[in-house]
């Protein structure tokens, strides 16, 4: 099988680690803007290409050799990769892409079933594995109330500053940007940082104060879980001090992407401004040690008796040498992911992560790697 990754930070790294150990048969290539990144991943097992995602054409005629390309880069690129993978006849996965971005992915469905493409929309850790556990956990059920997704960490740091642990301008995004929640029926734009609601994860994560953040979950569950399900909500869990630094920044308005301010003779947004600060003066994550935890809770009705049905998840730093969990769970998904794509073996069009794979099989496959899901269920006369 072949498969591209495409970006090859942490992400990436993870994706290209997954596939060497997991698949003895992968013939793999790796693109990034700054070749000797590439290079550094490929070693001897693969081929490394400096890619500029805007450049379709280029992009194209890597991606033509390929049977499916899992992208490991900003989510603002997912559209443009698409295209790519339209015009190459690639198949095709990402990370998500924070909602709106995969709303406008979704549009492209026809054209897909069209040229024989399928594409997996936020086929990552979450979105993705937290899709998965929300059809887990809806195995079962003749009706549907709700779906409540969380997503929790616990980190620990040698740096005294603050931590992202992944991309500055994701998480920058994730934080900031008004979530877009499912809520009675409809959905409904509320505010960054809000919703609190203390979630017990596994240990040992344990408890954390989870908010509502933009994520693509929303964007495909409705339509996939189906059964009258009126309320899907996305929470994550987000660190004290990430909180107190970003929440008066939102009041501020410094996280305005529209407004333009004079700097050294140049117009720059306050967004920009952060984004370069934060790349500047905090870790991204290297000193960071961070274990994940994530949890869906779906209520229902079974026969006649109404359930709650819950699926739990938990992953420690350290795995394939990642400290941070979230680029180890990031990684073995999107090679799963990239697995089925490049063997045809997921349905032609734009797919939802629920959809792309049989979940009792996608359990397997991170069972493989030691990765347990639990799955609890409680009925009431």
């Amino acid at each position: 099988m072949r498969v591209f990754v495409l970006g090859a930070g942490r992400m990436g790294s993870a994706v290209v680690q997954d596939l060497i150990r997991t698949r003895k048969d992968v013939e793999f290539g790796v693109g990034d803007m700054l070749l000797d990144r590439a290079q550094e991943l490929v070693k001897e097992t693969g081929q490394a290409f400096k890619v500029k995602v805007t450049d379709l054409e280029s992009l194209s005629s890597i991606l033509k050799n390929y049977e499916a390309v899992v992208n490991a880069t900003w989510y603002e690129n997912n559209l443009q990769v698409m295209k790519a993978c339209l015009k190459s006849g690639c198949n095709y996965n990402d990370l998500g892409g924070l909602f709106h971005v995969t709303r406008k992915q979704l549009a492209l469905d026809s054209e897909a079933k069209a040229r024989g493409i399928s594409a997996v929309v936020g086929g990552g850790e979450s979105p993705g594995i937290t899709n998965v556990m929300c059809a887990l956990a809806a195995e079962g059920l003749s009706s549907v109330e709700s779906v409540k997704i969380y997503a929790g960490a616990r980190e620990t740091s040698s740096s005294t500053g603050l931590v992202f642990p992944f991309s500055v301008s994701t998480v920058i995004d994730e934080y900031t940007r008004k979530p877009i929640e499912f809520l009675n029926g409809d959905y409904v734009e509320v505010p960054p940082l809000s919703g609190d609601e203390e979630v017990q994860f596994e240990e040992p994560v344990g408890k954390n104060v989870c908010h509502y953040s933009i994520h693509s979950e929303p964007a495909t569950l409705p339509a996939s879980i189906g059964r009258g399900v009126k309320n899907i909500e996305f929470r994550l869990g987000i660190s004290e001090k990430m909180v107190s630094t970003l929440a008066p920044l939102i009041e501020m308005g410094m996280m305005s992407e529209e407004r333009k301010v004079p700097v050294n003779g140049q117009l720059v947004s306050p967004k920009e401004f952060l984004i370069s600060f934060f790349n500047a003066n905090s870790s991204t994550g290297e000193s960071l040690e961070r274990w994940v935890a994530l949890k869906s809770v779906i209520r229902g009705v079974s026969g006649d008796r109404r359930c709650t049905v819950s699926c739990d998840l938990v992953s420690a730093p350290g795995s394939y040498g990642f400290k941070n969990a979230t680029a180890y769970l990031t990684g073995v998904a999107g090679s799963i992911f990239g697995q089925y794509l490049a063997e045809h073996k997921v349905k032609n069009g734009v797919v939802a992560p629920e959809l792309a794979i049989d979940p009792q099989e996608f359990s397997k496959e991170l069972g493989k790697r030691g990765i347990r899901i639990t799955k609890h269920f409680e009925c009431f006369d």
